[in-house]
């Protein structure tokens, strides 16, 4: 499993890799790049069930998903994918490949619906990182306000995952917040 994805991240270096210096310079602990980095992961995960995505498509998506956040907050999912656009227009990539990995972006806000299966991958990974304990930890030590997240938690997996795969591992990543808040709380562990 993890071999075939780094020879996508291998063949996709150079994109990849803009998008991490774009994501570094990230103020916002809610999306930084820890953030795509476990959305990456968990995008991985999604695909060893979901066999008939484009994984190219998912994995360069993961990496470019929140690129826009930088420059604003409301829309930057058009942003991100504008931006990887021009980017892989840069590189010489395909027009058609180009533009499933821009609908891979582009409506993945947690008011939208995604038009492809990539596009559905994406915002469920997204999604999911929302109980992620690396964001929790993140937000923690910056000080963050959680209203959002917590405004979500109630009907994020009924009403916004799309993917059974993505419900379950998102009832995981819930149970293991909740043994991490606990010993936060309790044992002040962290």
């Amino acid at each position: 499993m993890e071999n075939q994805y780094l020879e996508i991240e291998k063949k996709y270096k150079a994109l990849i890799n803009i998008a991490i210096e774009k994501m570094k310079l990230s103020k916002d602990p809610k999306h930084n790049l820890v953030h795509i980095l476990d959305v990456v992961e968990y995008t991985k995960e999604i695909l060893e069930t979901e066999h008939e995505a484009n994984k190219d498509v998912c994995i360069i998506a993961a990496y470019w998903h929140d690129v826009g956040r930088i420059q604003q907050h409301e829309g930057h999912e058009l942003i991100s994918a504008n931006e990887l656009k021009i980017e892989m227009e840069k590189q010489n990539y395909p027009a058609e490949f180009i533009q499933k990995c821009y609908k891979a972006i582009y409506k993945h806000n947690w008011k939208k619906e995604p038009e492809t299966l990539e596009g559905i991958i994406i915002r469920d990974a997204d999604k999911i990182d929302f109980v992620g304990i690396n964001r929790w930890k993140e937000c923690i030590e910056n000080g963050c306000r959680f209203e959002k997240i917590l405004e979500l938690l109630p009907t994020l997996r009924k009403d916004i995952l799309k993917l059974e795969v993505s419900k379950e591992i998102f009832d995981r990543e819930i149970g293991n917040l909740i043994a991490f808040l606990h010993d936060q709380i309790f044992n002040n562990k962290y």
